[in-house]
């Protein structure tokens, strides 16, 4: 249960899993040794990294009360379907989470409605402002911090408007797309051009401030030690003169993936000195690499234990479709190709060819020509690559500091502030 309240003031943190808990970590805990009282919500998958890190994240189950009949009966319907066991808290917080939530959903919509838009949106149509109000009403933040997820992250933005509270939103990357607008007071984002991505929407350019992304800051750490890669490359008996791609795949088979094998199969006839380390998705049927590996042939070899930061690091060129290891191989200054079905690139979400920072194919024909192009860098071109990327990032080691300061600067009363 929730301590008593101390003097010191109350920061509540609302995140999702995946990179955005990973984004907020660093700083929490920061903020937390220079004496802040962090509460944290750490919905669906969240949770165990947040553990992992040493804190206690609350969850829907914590404010579910035995009333609350409709939505344990939503709930337990919903999470027979849904509940990830390998991913998700408990089965308890999933009935909690989803039963609360679409009871909500109910309450704005009416009941045939919420039905409708949760058959054509599934838990994108989720908005639970009411819960969200039951963890304000429990914990008395002074501060909310969250990031660009959707749900009960914008939920909990509209909560801490509605009571006057401030608020900071952090962006995770490109901020394409209105889904990334974050209606906080303050929004803190990756590099520059994000910043203006979200003002060519109508956000505010006051509340921006260009912080770089803490999830990435391993890579600025790497930059400045010793590699292990050599070794690895010597192990797998990769040669100084051999190109290696390290193809990232992503869970499942799609259109995409097709082509990206069709490019690599026609590439490696054509470029004898390119090999092919397969990785598959944690999420996918190892089946599908090994089908790949038999379709490329010699040239290729199937790495799933191989941390994946090293194995970036010991890569030439990342190949993939939608993965946010392509910013982390292009901070390390690798060469990035990218592939996707359409140049729709507000859903794609990671443009990297719009800065500069990698290649981008939809056709087999671009694929084949851009595979065929790369050549082999010297480690100082690599090196001057990563060292501009991660400056245009603000990959230093010092997100994390900066993202508090803006925290902490939005603690400070607005007559105060103004004053200062």
């Amino acid at each position: 249960m929730l301590s008593h309240r101390t003097k010191s003031k109350r920061v509540l943190a609302v995140s999702y899993g995946g990179g955005h808990v990973l984004m907020l970590i660093p700083v929490l805990t920061y903020l937390e040794s220079q004496g802040y009282d962090i509460q944290v919500l750490g919905l669906t998958t969240a949770a165990a990294p947040l553990r992992n890190a040493g804190f206690s994240p609350l969850g829907f189950r914590d404010i579910l009360r035995p009333e609350d009949t409709r939505a344990i009966e939503h709930g337990t319907r919903l999470a027979e379907e849904m509940h990830q066991g390998n991913k998700v808290n408990s089965l308890e917080e999933s009935i909690a989470y989803l039963g609360l939530s679409y009871a909500d959903l109910e309450d704005q919509l009416g009941i045939e409605a919420a039905q409708q838009e949760f058959e054509r949106i599934g838990r994108q149509s989720f908005l639970p402002l009411n819960p969200l109000r039951r963890f304000f009403d429990w914990l008395q933040p002074d501060v909310l911090l969250t990031t660009n997820s959707p749900r009960a992250e914008l939920a909990s933005i509209r909560i801490a408007a509605e009571r006057g509270i401030p608020s900071v939103g952090v962006l995770d990357l490109f901020g394409l797309g209105s889904h990334n607008d974050i209606p906080a007071d303050y929004v803190c984002v990756p590099f520059l051009q994000a910043a203006e991505n979200l003002v060519n929407r109508g956000l505010k350019q006051s509340a921006m401030t260009v912080t770089g992304n803490p999830n990435f800051d391993w890579v600025y750490q790497s930059s400045i030690t010793e590699s292990n890669a050599p070794v690895w490359r010597q192990d797998h008996q990769i040669q100084s003169d051999d190109l290696l791609a390290l193809y990232a795949m992503k869970p499942g088979w799609d259109e995409v993936e097709e082509l990206i094998v069709c490019c690599l199969e026609r590439a490696l006839a054509l470029k004898p000195e390119l090999k092919v380390s397969v990785r598959p998705h944690p999420n996918s049927n190892r089946q599908v690499a090994e089908n790949v590996i038999r379709r490329l042939g010699a040239a290729a070899f199937l790495d799933d234990t191989t941390p994946l930061p090293l194995a970036t690091e010991a890569c030439d060129i990342l190949i993939t479709h939608k993965s946010t290891v392509a910013v982390e191989a292009a901070l390390f200054g690798k060469q990035v190709a990218l592939f996707h079905s359409n140049r729709d690139y507000s859903s794609y979400a990671i443009p990297l060819n719009l800065y500069d920072w990698g290649t981008f194919s939809t056709t087999v024909e671009e694929g084949i020509k851009v595979l065929t192009s790369l050549q082999k860098d010297s480690e100082e071109v690599r090196q001057q690559r990563g060292a501009k990327v991660r400056k245009a990032w603000n990959c230093d080691g010092l997100c994390h500091k900066r993202i508090a300061k803006v925290v902490i600067q939005a603690l400070v009363p607005k007559t105060q502030d103004k004053v200062a």
